[in-house]
């Protein structure tokens, strides 16, 4: 059973990879689970196949993309807190924690109330940097937006179930996405405690309830220009695409508030673009131009990624 379990992790590292280095992880393996029980050594599996995929995302601490999100945490960590709080402020229908009225509607209070507490106790964990414990939180955040989705789209299937899903994404997709920024930092690169991480956390909380309110405002907000809408996901798109170039000061920004106007204006883009196959091309076509344009002068030399996000927080 070992074994087997120790293969099946491998397989999930690059196969270069596990050329050099398999019979050494294979020996800490077999030391570290020798007198393990089943769950330690599960657990053991676990961990090992996760770095792997770290390793073949680019998710790892020295790696660009997981220094990105380690930077980007505490500001997603906030911002989640941020909009939970502020969706009950202002008492929005399928995103306000009340008692059920009847039992079909428990599955969908438990979501919402996952949806809600658990990014604001994770923000309280991530001003302490008890980084594990906020990324626990943000996995469950994550589990209840899919839920949450999942479950208008079967209550309103065949309905238009899709489409429900669609238009209760621009409402769900910010926490979703936030969640996945933070499962996806490192823990070894996530900060440690300081004032000015914790700072962070405050202002984007502070910030979040902002763009909340407008778009609760549904006559200003269904009459924004599509072009205006293009912009709100092209520049912080563009801002986080900036790691190509290793300016992390301009792509962490860009990456925390990209959940927010991705998820918002997706819906009211994919209806005014004609549907999904005219979006998509579009889409690619202005990815494609903002990493050519960023990648039109290559770096020579510079920082390391990890330097640049230094000088973020520095």
């Amino acid at each position: 059973m070992t074994d087997f379990t120790l293969r099946a992790a491998l397989r999930l590292y690059p196969a270069r990879y596990r050329r050099e280095r398999a019979d050494e992880i294979a020996a800490v393996f077999a030391d570290t689970t020798a007198d393990a029980g089943r769950l330690a050594t599960a657990r053991e599996a676990l961990d090992l196949a996760a770095y792997g995929l770290r390793i073949r995302t680019g998710l790892t601490s020295t790696a660009p993309g997981g220094r990105l999100a380690a930077l980007t945490a505490p500001l997603a960590a906030g911002a989640a807190a941020g909009a939970a709080a502020a969706f009950q402020l202002i008492e929005y229908t399928w995103l306000h924690l009340e008692l059920p009225a009847a039992a079909g509607d428990v599955p969908f209070c438990l979501v919402v109330a996952a949806m809600l507490v658990l990014p604001v106790l994770g923000a309280v964990a991530a001003l302490f940097a008890r980084w594990s414990v906020a990324r626990m939180l943000a996995g469950g955040t994550v589990l209840a937006a899919l839920a949450h989705l999942a479950l208008l789209a079967v209550v309103t299937a065949p309905w238009g179930g899709l489409w429900v899903a669609m238009y209760a994404f621009q409402f769900d997709g910010a926490f979703l996405l936030w969640g996945l920024v933070l499962l996806a930092a490192p823990k070894d690169a996530l900060p440690s405690p300081a004032w000015r991480e914790r700072c962070l956390v405050l202002l984007s909380a502070a910030a979040a309830p902002v763009a909340v309110f407008s778009l609760d405002a549904y006559a200003s907000w269904s009459t924004i220009d599509p072009l205006w809408r293009g912009l709100m996901v092209g520049v912080p798109l563009f801002m986080a695409l900036a790691v190509l170039r290793r300016w992390y000061a301009v792509a962490v920004p860009g990456l925390a508030l990209l959940p927010w106007t991705f998820s918002a204006n997706l819906h009211a883009l994919w209806q005014q673009s004609g549907g999904i196959t005219r979006l998509l091309p579009m889409a690619a076509l202005v990815v494609a131009a903002m990493v050519g344009l960023l990648m039109l002068r290559r770096p020579t030399g510079g920082a390391a990624p990890g330097d640049g996000g230094r000088r973020l927080v520095a």
